[in-house]
């Protein structure tokens, strides 16, 4: 009973880009502990003492802010106090609150005390400083923790500074009410996202303690992470925090990724109808966490909200407006990121039919596309992905479908407005053999191949423990991968041309002699068909 929840759970982690937990540090795959050296710096608060590991140094669970507890909470972050004597920094800090209903995300936690990042540097000194990265997870803004990410690899390869962070998620990151309305402040529903501006004014201020450049800092991030990225890109108050941005698995004009303020506002007020024997904003203050992680869910509930003095135009607006901070940008998907949905399809079909040997077939398939699309463009869907196209497979068929009229499109349509105003480069991830968890037996693979998946980029620039660890061919992509992103961080280019308004000129990666070459991106996602569909013009 147990796995089968678990199983049953496992797609949601996949769709909403949540990976496993990190090592601290280690060799290519994740797993060698070299021997630990202690290794002491000083930040603007006081001095930390972290790791050195191998040929990298790690300092992690350091507070970057005060705990948003109390009157903190639903508050922007402050400043943390200054300390005498030397703080340990040598394990991660708590994940800040969420259900850990989608494994593996983050632990379930019930402190507040979470407004903590991690540093991994390379141990060896530079004549000059290095570029700094700062990596922004995933995990639908409810779940997820920088430790879940072990930057080894690309701090060492890479030869740069990484920062993950942990900010509020969920309610105590996100609520928008009318009660927080009431009490002057602009910010409702937009702790996480101050939090994250906090983490990079800390950056700005420290980096330079740990090698880093504090005028070169890159913020990243992958699915909800791209789009807190998007976010900040637009934020008249986000400029100068940053000097470019990598875009994982994530569209700056992804409607999905926008709450208007009055979206927001009612989606808090039907939420709050779960706490409603509280009476009213002090109650929830005094609330312990656990109280309000789950009346208010998950999902579309939550993230940025846009409308008022932080983020006063959506990023659609922005760029065609140009009112935006103009910093190259690399943006990017997975060549498969449909089939995480279409596995959360089979894995439902299996749950509700308690049957573990369910597939989906041509019924659900067309099924999906009404749901989807609606009755008018399921046919010419169907039509244009016949099931008998892709191994007479009807989740293959429904993965495809499920990349090219999301971000496939999505991207081709990012490139045409972006490549207008700022240097923008353009990826897929195409990897058809990557790795799947080392558990096969609390994670049953699926029966089809994941692919280029959603999330499943990420250990090939991560360390990720649960997962099965990469062969040869994986590892030298990995190296292509973060040759690839660490130039960027240091450059601002990549090693091809940038996209112009007409073409994104974009550059796929897979493994192999034949696996880097040039991809047709509206071509090979059929950016026409689906800009000709009445769902896609609405």
């Amino acid at each position: 009973m147990v796995k089968k929840t678990t199983r049953a759970a496992l797609p949601l982690a996949l769709a909403l880009g949540i990976t496993a937990t990190a090592t601290v540090s280690g060799a290519c795959g994740g797993r060698e502990k070299p021997a630990r050296v202690s290794s002491v710096v000083r930040t603007d608060a006081g001095l930390v003492r972290g790791v050195s590991s191998g040929d990298v140094r790690v300092f992690e669970g350091m507070r970057y802010a005060a705990p948003p507890s109390g009157k903190r909470r639903w508050a922007p972050p402050e400043p943390v106090e200054s300390w005498s004597g030397v703080r340990d920094a040598t394990k991660p800090g708590a994940a800040c609150p969420q259900t850990g209903l989608t494994p593996p995300a983050g632990p379930r936690s019930d402190t507040e005390d979470c407004l903590s990042l991690n540093v991994t540097t390379p141990r060896g000194k530079s004549a000059a400083a290095r570029p700094v990265m700062v990596y922004l997870h995933g995990g639908d803004h409810t779940d997820g923790e920088g430790a879940m990410h072990g930057a080894h690899r690309l701090s060492a390869q890479g030869d740069v500074v990484v920062v993950t962070v942990n900010y509020r998620l969920g309610a105590l990151g996100y609520l928008a009410h009318p009660a927080l309305e009431q009490a002057g402040r602009d910010e409702s529903g937009n702790y996480g996202f101050l939090d994250q501006q906090a983490a990079l004014r800390w950056v700005r201020s420290n980096a330079a303690a740990f090698g880093g450049d504090p005028d070169n800092v890159t913020l990243f991030g992958q699915s909800a992470g791209a789009a807190s990225t998007c976010a900040h890109l637009v934020a008249p108050s986000s400029a100068g925090l940053f000097d470019r941005v990598i875009l994982q698995s994530g569209s700056c004009l992804d409607e999905e990724n926008v709450r208007t303020r009055s979206e927001a506002l009612r989606a808090g007020v039907s939420g709050a109808t779960g706490i409603e024997k509280t009476h009213g904003l002090d109650d929830w203050r005094d609330a312990r966490p656990a109280q309000l992680v789950n009346p208010f869910g998950q999902g579309p509930a939550y993230g940025p909200v846009y409308g008022g003095e932080l983020l006063p135009r959506t990023p659609a607006e922005a760029f065609a407006e140009g009112e935006f901070n103009k910093v190259p940008v690399l943006q990017g998907f997975n060549g498969q990121e449909g089939r995480a949905g279409a596995y959360a399809a089979e894995e439902m079909k299996k749950a509700v039919t308690d049957d573990p040997g369910a597939r989906l077939d041509e019924g659900d398939y067309l099924e999906r596309l009404r749901e989807q699309f609606g009755e008018e463009s399921a046919g010419e869907i169907a039509a244009r992905y016949p099931v008998a196209a892709y191994r007479d497979s009807p989740a293959l068929a429904l993965g495809e479908v499920l990349t090219d009229s999301h971000l496939g499109r999505l991207t081709v349509e990012s490139n045409r407005v972006l490549a207008r105003q700022v240097r923008t480069y353009t990826y897929t991830f195409d990897d058809r053999e990557t790795p799947w968890y080392a558990d096969e037996e609390t994670y049953p693979k699926p029966s089809f191949p994941m692919g280029a998946s959603h999330t499943f980029e990420l250990p090939y620039l991560f360390e990720l423990e649960e997962i099965a660890p990469l062969d040869e061919a994986q590892r030298a992509l990995s190296e292509v991968l973060i040759r690839t992103w660490s130039r960027f961080a240091r450059t601002g280019t990549t090693d091809w041309a940038p996209g112009t308004p007409s073409s994104a000129n974009a550059r796929s990666f897979a493994s192999g002699p034949e696996g880097l070459r040039s991809v047709g991106l509206a071509e090979e996602y059929r950016f026409g068909f689906w800009e000709s569909l009445p769902a896609s013009r609405s």
